[in-house]
């Protein structure tokens, strides 16, 4: 492909944004504006302009979008040159780095990575074993207060000797929060294990006390580019800054108004105020929507010229005009969903168009049982996406547990699920005392099962023989992965020697 050929499929807007690469950069995209397609393109050029691809790295949120994106590199430079690419999300890519340098932080490099189900979990261990009332350490809660504390890099020692956290923590009646803080970083450390906030909060810790490490990524990324800037939170904001500070090689993308996700942490600062990081950051803007009518542009942007703090830009469509906007006012949910469905009746009706013609989007899981029963009482069939992942269905996590075990025996989260699972006649009450000495010796689990004479947990003969005969299973796995078995092989003897396949078989 010629310069001009990819160039030249780009609006002025687009193609200004694209060719500048003297410094930093942050490309103000309003929404439809092709957003992706700047990114895409920019990558395309740096490759053009000599860059190795190994040494550009692409930021974005979504697997979905990395994704997209690497398949619309493949489609202009080839598969080959995009599968250097380090293209990816946040945790992705800063998991890749962390297992290259997990030695650095007290960690093995084969890591367990806990979802949230793993945290909520091992949050309520801590809870139950500091003997607190669960009614006000709410685990999603406590939870949330972790997560908060590792995006703003406060570590459980800044936490504790913080008087203003201290305190609103006792207005809200959970003084011992810092300690269930500091108990769930230790037990994570001690099963080996990060959650995705722990994918951020240590890989700063690495480059900010490795200075050696900072520099061989600040000297290796020599183009660094960040898709939903507007969408970072501190942690992502700072280690972004100190790979790029003194390089500039710095290229951002986003949209000020379209930040949406401060209930997670997201800081629209780190957008607005970019400036003050890089004082010669230059400003580009895509402004022409593809994507909508001019009459959805024209609302929207009504609506966007009454923030107080804001990137100005002006969006304007070449579409038609399209349909007027209705604004429909209803008083409670129930008359919403009666609204939504007689509209679904009326338009197919009218027009004969088929049920999936119509889509109905929604903010939460929790609403659609109303939507469902009106459709219901019309007769419109109707399908629920986005339902539970395939990921977090029982059988599929009671599988990945003993696949966990098998690359980390000292994953705790894994152990606990599949500990008596085929059943073996493995209690609560002995799991109860093997958590209770792995906290108080302050090792994982497994360690406590593997070395019962060194940590002992007061358990009878004949408990212990048949911990020893679940050990010996989890053992035989570690020896498979070990001696490099393939994963195919590996999955089908896990399946086949706990019996999970015959006893799904008899469900």
């Amino acid at each position: 492909m010629t310069e001009s050929s990819y160039l030249d499929k780009l609006n002025e807007q687009q193609r200004a944004a694209v060719e500048y690469c003297d410094g930093p950069q942050l490309v103000i995209a309003g929404a439809g504006s092709g957003k992706t397609r700047v990114l895409t393109y920019k990558i395309v050029h740096l490759l053009r302009l000599g860059y190795e691809p190994w040494r550009i790295l692409a930021l974005t949120f979504t697997n979905k979008a990395a994704r997209e994106m690497r398949e619309r590199i493949e489609e202009l430079v080839g598969r080959e040159t995009a599968s250097k690419l380090w293209m990816g999300t946040f945790h992705s890519i800063f998991a890749r780095i962390l297992r290259t340098n997990a030695d650095r932080l007290g960690f093995k490099s084969n890591f367990t990575i806990y979802d949230s189900a793993d945290s909520k979990s091992l949050v309520k261990t801590i809870i139950k074993d500091m003997q607190l009332d669960e009614k006000i350490y709410k685990p999603s809660a406590v939870l949330s207060a972790i997560s908060g504390a590792k995006n703003a890099l406060v570590s459980p020692e800044d936490y504790a000797m913080s008087r203003d956290i201290l305190e609103a923590d006792r207005r809200a009646k959970r003084p011992e929060l810092y300690a269930i803080y500091k108990a769930y970083c230790d037990r994570c450390i001690a099963s080996s294990a990060m959650d995705f906030d722990d994918l951020l909060y240590y890989t700063n810790v690495l480059m900010r006390d490795n200075p050696d490490v900072l520099r061989h990524y600040q000297e290796f990324f020599r183009y660094v580019l960040v898709d939903e800037y507007q969408d970072t939170n501190f942690a992502q904001h700072v280690i972004v800054t100190q790979l790029t500070r003194d390089s500039g090689k710095l290229c951002v993308v986003g949209d000020d108004a379209q930040s949406i996700y401060s209930f997670r942490g997201a800081n629209i600062r780190n957008i607005l105020d970019m400036r003050a990081t890089y004082p010669t950051l230059s400003t580009f803007k895509l402004e022409r929507n593809y994507r909508s009518t001019r009459n959805i542009i024209n609302a929207a942007g009504s609506l966007i010229d009454k923030n107080r703090d804001q990137i100005p830009k002006q969006v304007y469509s070449e579409n038609e005009n399209g349909a007027p906007i209705e604004v429909v006012k209803c008083y409670s949910d129930f008359e919403e969903a009666y609204q939504v469905a007689s509209r679904i009746s009326q338009l197919k009706m009218r027009s004969g168009d088929s049920a999936d013609e119509f889509a109905i989007l929604y903010r939460t899981n929790a609403q659609s049982r109303v939507l469902e029963e009106a459709l219901r009482k019309r007769n419109v069939p109707y399908r629920i996406y986005g339902g539970l992942s395939f990921y977090q269905r029982k059988e599929v996590k009671d599988a990945i547990a003993y696949f966990r075990m098998a690359l980390n025996p000292d994953d705790d989260e894994a152990l606990k699920r599949i500990i008596n699972f085929p059943a073996r006649g493995i209690g609560d009450t002995t799991l109860g005392k093997l958590i209770a000495r792995a906290i108080e010796d302050n090792v994982s689990i497994w360690t406590v099962i593997q070395e019962p004479d060194k940590h002992p947990a007061g358990l009878n003969a004949g408990t212990l023989r048949k911990l020893d005969a679940f050990a010996g299973v989890i053992v035989e796995f570690v020896e498979m992965n070990r001696k490099g078995a393939d994963a195919v092989t590996l999955a089908t003897k896990i399946i086949e020697r706990t019996g999970l396949f015959t006893m799904l078989l008899h469900d």
